[in-house]
């Protein structure tokens, strides 16, 4: 009912492989009194309609998507929400992420976002901002825009819902570039990053046409990974449902090198996500690329972090740390007033950081 409220006459549903597999689960659901467990929901997509109904740009249409997305998951699910940090990430630090990838390629390789071979990944793409604004930058020349769309771009999202609204917003923002006829976005899947590196499959019976997307991306070499990678913390008890989630080679990975040259007693923090995505974006480009994340700012002075900060001295060669503070867990009164306002709002209480990472061998 949101999708039809948002995106009514839209080719999305009849085309994206994920939607149509969700369409033949839903009957059989339909089939077994569903309309009885979704009631409590009515009211919520009532006022959906309704708040969406006068809106007739692209602007206003993300607006409400954002909101709708935030508050949406705080509410209905606030454990998936503490456990993946599902947060909006601002607009002018998306901006600022993909003018800096494309001046660290250029300065770096003599070549910029739009060049052909350059293939671009945001692994975590929530709401796909990174994407859309990419196409919106300018940096995209129309005459590279289909090349770069069909085949140079490439998104993961492991909720569905948030999964939906990405491609979707891509689809619109390439439309908005280019005109002509609906042209569906091949390059989002629906998974779990860090689960793709571990050899596993996920969802292949359910979605083999994902699946098949998520193999071709494997074998891509990847130039560019930027995002705003999620930062949970460590969970609040055993039934939080975090403990369950544990990536083998992920966290090997970690253990041989942040951890290993960390001098810290207790390293437990290293497996936070964030750390985990810095540790697998470093692995995904190989020896050539370009990696620019937001995220938590521990890493930058944390104790248990001085094994990160070594390693990651060693792989780059190259790295830009823009230290944004912001931290209200382990500052108060002057220092924090000092430390001036959050970027996040109330999504976040840490320091948070821009990263930009080279490798150039």
């Amino acid at each position: 009912p949101v999708f039809e409220a948002l995106f009514e006459n839209y080719q999305f549903s009849k085309s994206n492989p994920v939607s149509v597999s969700m369409d033949k689960i839903l009957k059989v659901l339909e089939g077994q009194a569903l309309d009885k467990e979704t009631e409590s929901l009515d009211k919520f997509y009532n006022d959906v309609r309704m708040r969406v109904e006068g809106v007739d740009n692209a602007e206003g249409k993300q607006k409400v998507i954002t909101e709708l997305y935030d508050k949406f998951f705080s509410i209905a699910f606030k454990k998936m929400a503490d456990r993946l940090g599902i947060v909006y990430t601002p607009v002018p630090i998306v901006d600022f992420i993909i003018k800096s990838a494309d001046e660290a390629l250029r300065s770096e390789f003599g070549q910029g976002l739009a060049d052909e071979g350059v293939h671009i990944l945001d692994p975590f793409t929530g709401t796909g901002t990174f994407l859309v604004r990419l196409l919106q930058s300018g940096l995209i020349p129309p005459e590279s825009a289909k090349r770069k769309y069909q085949n140079e771009l490439h998104a993961n999202e492991i909720v569905l819902l948030a999964y939906y609204i990405a491609a979707i917003n891509i689809e619109e923002a390439y439309h908005g570039l280019t005109g002509g006829d609906y042209t569906p976005f091949d390059g989002i899947v629906l998974t779990d990053t860090f689960q793709m590196g571990e050899g596993e499959g996920q969802f292949e019976e359910v979605f083999p046409e994902n699946d098949k997307r998520a193999k071709k991306q494997k074998k891509t070499e990847i130039r560019v990974i930027i995002g705003n990678p999620p930062y949970a913390g460590a969970q609040d008890s055993a039934n939080d449902g975090d403990a369950s989630i544990k990536y083998d080679k992920l966290d090997g990975d970690i253990r041989a090198t942040y951890a290993e040259h960390s001098t810290a007693v207790n390293k437990s923090s290293l497996y936070n996500s964030y750390i985990r995505a810095f540790r697998w974006a470093s692995d995904r480009i190989k020896d050539d690329g370009v990696v620019c994340y937001v995220s938590n700012g521990f890493y930058i002075d944390g104790k248990a972090a001085d094994g990160m900060r070594k390693a990651m001295a060693d792989e780059f060669q190259s790295l830009y740390v823009f230290n944004l503070r912001g931290d209200q867990i382990n500052t108060s009164g002057e220092t924090s007033r000092a430390e001036g306002g959050k970027i996040f709002g109330s999504g976040s209480r840490s320091s948070i950081a821009i990263t930009l990472l080279v490798k150039n061998s």
